[in-house]
């Protein structure tokens, strides 16, 4: 492509351009009338008058004239209107936003998350994303201290769940509470014993998951002394541990509710643990971006629809 070139004098007249005089010619031009501009403008008549005499001297020509009781446009002044009509337009266009077009965004967008958020959640944010942009990458992250500071610097955009106290750099979203249950192979001697079910739990090991953390101190009011056969690990492995061993994995209701081999996992409530509070958060100010927004805005509803429904 062609550089654009100009000469100095034709700079020059860039410069001195003032696109405040060019909205106030336009109106004049439209209008023919000195009050009726300023207040279009909210300006007084004597600022206007000020304007059409830089204008008259910018253009080299009166513009207006009075014939009569009338101000009438100048042949100039006519050939000017459609230009300065378009100009105007043109950069209104150029810096009002223009409308989403979900699907010409190329974005990658990054999101912590523990597994307790992939099969449900985060499932169904991929589907929207899929759908809507489908030139979007989404980047999962594993939930750790490291990415946490990461988020509050801007370098992951989103997280599935609430930060610790005390940071700053992010804006959170409270979803709502879940409860908790309990899951382990269908035949586990865990279930045969319902009754007696806190008593029963140190006598078998537990399977901790990627993120798992975040509700440990909860946990730990329950599983007291249990053994941890695996930790920091990925809900595959839990769910395949669990499937054929005696370790049973706690988690979200919701969670547990949303795995469906029922033929090898039985479950069964915990309403002895509280509620566990949902949330979702992102880097400060990422919102002020109509696409990080419409995300923001999507997740949140698919959050809402999961915890409450």
């Amino acid at each position: 492509m062609k550089g654009i070139t100009m000469r100095n004098s034709e700079f020059s007249k860039i410069r001195a351009l003032d696109l405040n005089l060019l909205k106030t010619l336009l109106v004049l031009l439209d209008q023919k009338h000195i009050s009726k501009s300023s207040e279009l403008l909210f300006i007084t008549q004597p600022a206007v008058s000020k304007q059409l005499s830089k204008l008259r001297e910018m253009f080299d020509d009166p513009l207006l004239v009075r014939v009569g009781n009338q101000l009438v446009l100048t042949q100039k002044a006519i050939q000017l209107y459609p230009k300065v009509e378009l100009l105007c337009n043109q950069f209104k266009n150029l810096v009002d936003s223009e409308e989403l077009d979900l699907s010409e965004v190329t974005q990658n967008v990054t999101i912590m998350l523990s597994d307790y958020a992939s099969p449900h959640w985060m499932a169904q944010v991929i589907k929207k994303v899929s759908t809507h942009a489908p030139n979007v990458t989404v980047t999962c992250k594993s939930w750790s201290y490291e990415n946490i500071k990461k988020l509050t610097l801007g370098e992951i955009n989103f997280a599935l769940g609430s930060l610790p106290e005390g940071l700053s750099g992010f804006e959170t979203h409270e979803i709502g509470e879940v409860s908790s249950s309990l899951v382990a192979r269908r035949e586990h001697a865990i279930f045969s014993n319902a009754d007696q079910l806190e008593q029963s739990l140190s006598s078998f090991p537990i399977v901790k998951i990627r993120g798992s953390h975040r509700y440990q101190n909860i946990y730990d009011e329950l599983i007291g002394e249990s053994p941890v056969l695996l930790d920091e690990t990925t809900l595959w492995l839990a769910l395949e541990t669990v499937k054929s061993t005696d370790a049973y994995l706690v988690g979200p209701s919701k969670f547990i509710e949303s795995i469906d081999d029922k033929n090898c996992y039985n479950s069964i409530p915990l309403p002895m643990l509280k509620p566990i509070p949902i949330s979702m958060c992102w880097s400060i100010g990422l919102s002020e971006d109509p696409f990080y927004n419409w995300m923001k805005e999507m997740m949140i509803e698919i959050g809402n629809r999961i915890v409450n429904e």
